[in-house]
């Protein structure tokens, strides 16, 4: 369903603009620690994710909510590991800002897939 990928793209563009302008704010504004900012910029948008996928993106597709939030948790934070992983390399030799967008496109592929095959799944 090529529907699917869209909605989670889209779903992802309302969490990308939280993740990223809570991470220009923390700092640029506050003056965090990259890494640190980019903690709390990508777990302000774990909650709001979950929602909007379960509810928009794999509508059609139930299961237990507080199981599914839990894989939807440990693939979120699989996919913050990476991105932390990302900045830390890529922020020493350019913008942090910078270092973070670069890191999206890894994060999309990835939460993509693990949460297609691993949060919200048919049973057979």
């Amino acid at each position: 369903m090529i529907l699917r990928p869209l909605r989670f793209a889209l779903v992802g563009g309302v969490n990308t603009t939280l993740d990223v302008s809570l991470f220009a704010a923390l700092t640029v504004l506050v003056g965090m620690a990259p890494t640190q900012a980019n903690v709390v910029s990508y777990g302000a948008g774990i909650v709001l994710s979950f929602f909007l996928n379960r509810r928009w993106t794999f509508n059609d597709i139930r299961g237990d909510l507080p199981q599914q939030f839990a894989r939807f948790l440990m693939v979120s934070l699989s996919a913050l590991l990476i991105s932390t992983l990302v900045v830390a390399a890529l922020a020493p030799l350019m913008p942090a800002l910078l270092a973070k967008v670069l890191s999206l496109p890894v994060m999309f592929f990835w939460s993509y897939a693990m949460t297609r095959r691993y949060v919200f799944w048919k049973a057979s």
